[in-house]
């Protein structure tokens, strides 16, 4: 934008009293020096906001204002300005009349851009203004779909084929650049062929960087919990894990394999030369203003290494236990569980089903300046103030076992374990407890009651069981129905007597039916269902005799305990979740007769 039509602009925000002269005169100082212009300026020394200088850009140039964040997208429209030119110029197609689009643009006065677009889109460009942080939103969110990842494993496969190959048919220069010159004198033929092979390897780097943070870029805006790139005899696929369930993506090509996992390989510090045994690396990365931590895993099969990434969004992690999805009386226990100055407390059940979030809630709530908190994890996942993290370490020697050894010497009041893997961790755990600790730590038990029988399987004697343990949180993560598209039906009554619910003609349950807010998945969305055991004195004495798991939770049952298939029938009934997704994430309730 012309100097002047910013000096105009900066006059103008006088004129309105949002700016002062001292201050107008401080920002054209600075942008003499920096030479960018007037309007960035005066936002990055926070004297104005972006659409104050865009109303002011409007009214000064007759050109109207739009906040983009509230228009209808066609995507139509938006497809006929592909994603580079949009990003790189800071446009937004919003839509077509007859001959025209309408464009936003935060230079409306670029005449080089609208000729552009005028040539690339066939039809007259009319510009309005927004702001650069509006336009750049829209386009992430807009453009950062499957169809965005689709487009960009379509555009490597073409330039693949497109590529030189050699007498045997496979394409050169795949990744590595020559050595600038080649071997000939300048201008001969061979100096020529070089810079095309280093032209065309620079290209292909490029496209496999823009895949690979295509790849991360779409699993963060579907908000999947990991990435699976699995290679096959002739294939190469992608998977996502959203909401718990793995989903196919566009599949990058086979001829890709080798470059992408060195470039995954390379970001997570891996040994990019290690093909034989498997390999663990972390990749820290900012997308879009989101704080993005990836934990990385190689493991070698007979078709090539298979990659898989856990993503952890920080601005997703949930550290409020009122927000966990607890009942209210549920809740009620667990603060008063978590309040008590020793024993052990554990949560149990799958991989994947938040129980590091819950002991992470857990650690917030009790986190305070007069307590010292030490917590021994594989790995850490994230980061807490005030509190003392250490990372397993096996290499070096750091096993859980011998890390709590050392913690218990480090004057905690409250210590957090990954989880009790063995005897030696769980009797060392114990002691911890019984010496007026309170231990916090996972097992991968299928109900809480079972957590009891794990450790006396594990050999500890069934007197420091029951003397440690004071309560148990089993969980699980149950999909919730897409709001946009569920449908309600009235459930047979052979259907109802199946979950042990009571006939009703008025009863309605929601039935997840799929669509394009979805990803036609028909959910959208997780929620906890949890199960809380509490060791009262009756369940002490069953765990010193040796109970059944089965008959431990009939006891618990009858204390007033809700089993997470009853937490989960709750939440179909409420019409969160569908009855599917109860069979699928809790078994039912089977209680060993007397």
């Amino acid at each position: 934008m012309p100097r002047d039509i910013g000096l105009m602009i900066g006059e103008r925000l006088i004129q309105k009293g949002i700016l002062n002269p001292d201050k107008l005169k401080d920002a054209i100082e600075k942008q003499k020096l920096s030479g960018r212009l007037l309007g960035e300026v005066l936002v990055e020394l926070d004297y104005v906001t972006e659409e104050q200088i865009a109303q002011a850009v409007s009214e000064q140039l007759s050109i109207p204002y739009v906040d983009i964040s509230r228009q209808k997208i066609n995507k139509d429209v938006v497809n006929l300005v592909p994603e580079s030119m949009a990003r790189e110029s800071v446009v937004f197609p919003l839509f077509k009349m007859e001959g025209s689009i309408t464009v936003a643009m935060n230079d409306p006065l670029d005449i080089r851009v609208i000729d552009r677009l005028k040539h690339i889109t066939h039809c007259d460009i009319d510009p309005v203004i927004s702001t650069k942080t509006a336009i750049l939103k829209m386009i992430d969110d807009c453009y950062g779909t499957v169809g965005s990842l689709d487009k960009t494993v379509r555009d490597i496969k073409i330039q693949e084929l497109s590529r030189p190959k050699d007498k045997s048919g496979v394409p050169k220069a795949e990744l590595k650049l020559r050595p600038q010159g080649g071997i000939g004198p300048r201008g001969t033929k061979q100096e020529a062929s070089d810079k095309v092979e280093e032209t065309v390897a620079e290209a292909a780097q490029a496209s496999v960087i823009n895949l690979v943070n295509s790849v991360f870029k779409q699993a963060v805006d579907n908000a999947a919990s990991d990435i699976h790139l699995e290679p096959e005899e002739d294939k190469f696929y992608l998977r996502y894990r959203i909401d718990g369930v793995l989903y196919d993506m566009p599949s990058p090509s086979k001829d890709s394999e080798a470059a992408v996992i060195s470039r995954i390989k390379i970001m997570a510090t891996m040994d990019i030369a290690e093909k034989r045994l498997p390999q663990d690396g972390n990749i820290q990365l900012n997308l879009a203003g989101k704080q993005i931590d990836m934990r990385v895993s190689t493991f070698p099969t007979v078709y090539g290494e298979n990659i898989s990434i856990r993503v952890l969004n920080r601005e997703t992690m949930k550290y409020s236990m009122g927000e966990l999805g607890l009942e209210s009386d549920q809740l009620n226990k667990l603060n008063g569980l978590v309040s008590r100055s020793n024993g052990i407390i554990l949560v149990t059940g799958p991989t994947g089903c938040g129980k590091t979030t819950t002991l992470y809630a857990v650690l917030h709530k009790i986190n305070s300046v007069d307590k010292n908190i030490i917590t021994l994890e594989d790995p850490v996942e994230y980061r807490i103030s005030r509190v003392r993290q250490s990372e397993i370490n096996v290499k070096a020697g750091l096993t859980f076992a011998n890390g709590l050894r050392s913690i218990v010497r480090q004057d905690p009041d409250i210590i957090f374990i990954g989880e009790i893997r063995d005897l030696e961790t769980a009797e060392i755990a114990i002691r911890a407890a019984l010496t007026g600790h309170l231990v916090l730590s996972t097992l991968h038990t299928n109900d809480a009651p079972s957590a009891m029988s794990r450790l006396l399987d594990m050999g500890v004697e069934p007197f420091l069981v029951s003397s440690s343990v004071i309560g148990v949180v089993a969980q699980r993560l149950i999909r919730v129905v897409c709001p946009k598209c569920k449908e309600s039906y009235s459930p047979s009554k052979e259907f109802l007597q199946s979950f042990n619910l009571p006939s009703s003609k008025s009863r309605k349950f929601n039935s997840a039916k799929g669509c394009d807010e979805c990803r036609n998945t028909g959910y959208k969305g997780r929620s906890g269902v949890f199960e809380l055991f509490g060791v009262s004195e009756p369940i002490k004495e069953m765990v010193l005799g040796k109970e059944s798991a089965s008959r431990l939770k009939k006891q618990a049952v009858e204390e007033g305990m809700t089993t997470l298939r009853q937490i989960a029938l709750e939440k179909l009934q409420a019409g969160i979740t569908t009855a599917e997704e109860v069979l699928r994430c809790t078994d039912k309730d089977v209680f060993k007769q007397e």
